[in-house]
């Protein structure tokens, strides 16, 4: 089994590669995906992405791909600082996102939207309770 605390700089390494990769999946564009590819918006209304387009690529692109893209990074804070309470994982969370949509504002293909704050910060907390729940059925 491993050991976290003689593995911390292996954690580290982990959390930084999943800050960088969030970096790089929401700054670059990825046609493949249809990322960064159309004019840029704002949306400030919550829950629009829901209201409006049900299309598979909305859903699974752009609604599980946020809430996927920030589990890791809410897992591995969780291991790094095993006593971090959930409150401060799902601030990092949104802390993290709300700069990306800032930068974001900025770019002519990139869009600034509430909902990805939303879903990006709910990957944070799916990734703390992940990273609990195996630290309980370890146990």
């Amino acid at each position: 089994m491993i050991n976290v605390n003689n593995n911390r700089w292996f954690l580290n390494i982990l959390t930084i590669f999943s800050i960088l990769f969030i970096f790089y999946m929401t700054i670059l564009p990825h046609s493949e995906l249809g990322i960064g590819v159309s004019k840029g918006f704002i949306n400030l209304n919550p829950f629009l992405i829901f209201k409006q387009d049900l299309t598979y690529s909305s859903l699974v692109v752009n609604d599980l791909g946020n809430i996927l893209l920030f589990v890791p990074f809410g897992f591995l804070l969780t291991m790094r600082f095993p006593h971090l309470k959930l409150s401060k994982v799902v601030l990092f969370g949104c802390l993290l996102s709300i700069t990306i949509e800032c930068i974001q504002l900025f770019m002519a293909n990139r869009c600034t939207d509430i909902d990805d704050i939303i879903l990006n910060t709910f990957g944070a907390l799916v990734g703390y309770l992940v990273c609990v729940g195996v630290r309980y059925i370890i146990k």
